[in-house]
């Protein structure tokens, strides 16, 4: 290991640690290592633990990793990303001027075993990484992740008492990283973890709403309507002739009677079929304008997608008159088409995304 010590005229107290790198990888590594090398237990900061060589097999070093995790994990966001972007380093097997290592053979999948009595069960994943010193010994890493906003409080789930008072940790007691060391929560630092929690909410939606063709203003509606109704009484009111010359000037195709069959009627029945087509006045203005406005202007949509964030059930509604209506999924946001016409002033679009968010 004599590539890692300090040389005789150098300075250990100027070793510069690069804290703006992630901590992940032999070459990242091996700079902590020689930080440490070089410093020793002065090495020791909210993101970084130094341990000399441990029994890994021992109940006291799962213990002393476990608190080492514990207060890593209960640490503020923001704090922690000033270094390591927010991971912080635990290192076994080595000290100032020297790093003999613990002997090889430490599996993660079994510490991590190990760790999980202390941990619980919904403690987040953390990395693992080794440095060769010889044939026979390593420096171990154990790489806490970055914390995040809207994490729970991390508790210890499990006692364990040691020769060293130091090493002891309690069943339901929350650790944090104090400027080198682990050490119990103060109730300022509960506090803020509450908070931490607090602000997990999730991110508002971001919908990008598009227009997809024109949106028409369409003028004088009702006094088209009105001029075709009246222009319906009135043939009714002759002998049926046809009218293809009127027929063929309109934008659109009548049929050949509102009122029913072609045949010729009775009198009596031509005045109860009247009677009972101006009873519905309204109702048949109201389709003459969803028809007038469905056949006679070009189609137009709206299309609304959210890209970060799945929206189920999406609602999309458009004021005061919405003829036609559909909603479809587009990968992992959502699209909405519409044929929005309306012969009336001040349309607003009114997006709803609602259920299963």
């Amino acid at each position: 290991m004599r590539d890692l010590l300090p040389s005789d005229d150098s300075d250990a107290g100027t070793s510069a640690l690069d804290t703006s790198v992630i901590p992940l990888g032999e070459r990242a590594l091996r700079g902590v290592l020689e930080h440490v090398v070089a410093v020793g237990d002065e090495a020791e900061a909210t993101y970084l633990e130094v341990k000399s060589p441990l029994d890994m097999n021992s109940k006291a070093t799962a213990a002393k990793i476990a608190k080492f995790l514990l207060g890593a994990a209960n640490r503020r966001p923001g704090e922690a990303a000033r270094h390591f972007h927010g991971y912080a380093v635990l290192v076994i097997g080595a000290q100032k001027n020297s790093a003999p290592g613990v002997p090889r053979g430490t599996e993660a999948h079994e510490l991590e075993d190990r760790l999980r009595p202390y941990l619980g069960p919904q403690f987040p994943a953390f990395e693992f990484g080794r440095i060769g010193i010889d044939s026979d010994h390593e420096v171990l890493f154990v790489i806490a992740q970055p914390p995040e906003d809207g994490q729970t409080i991390f508790p210890c789930h499990k006692s364990y008492q040691g020769d060293d008072r130091r090493d002891n940790i309690e069943d339901g007691a929350i650790y944090v990283r104090g400027t080198s060391n682990t050490r119990p929560a103060r109730s300022g630092e509960v506090l803020a973890l509450v908070e931490r929690v607090r602000r997990g909410g999730k991110p508002p939606i971001d919908l990008e709403v598009q227009l997809l063709g024109p949106i028409c203003r369409v003028d004088r509606v009702a006094e088209i309507l009105e001029s075709l109704r009246r222009y319906e009484e009135e043939q009714f009111t002759k002998q049926p002739t046809p009218a293809e010359d009127i027929i063929a000037s309109t934008p659109f195709i009548l049929p050949s009677s509102v009122f029913g069959s072609p045949k010729p009627l009775s009198t009596e029945d031509r005045e109860q079929a009247l009677a009972a087509w101006q009873s519905k006045q309204a109702e048949h203005i109201a389709k003459g304008r969803e028809h007038l406005l469905g056949v006679g202007m070009p189609g137009a949509g709206v299309q609304v997608v959210s890209r970060d964030r799945f929206v189920a059930k999406p609602h999309l509604i458009l004021l005061p008159n919405t003829p036609w209506v559909s909603a479809s999924f587009v990968g992992r946001g959502f699209g909405v088409s519409a044929c929005p016409f309306t012969d009336r002033p001040g349309c607003r679009l009114h997006v709803h995304p609602s259920g299963g968010i």
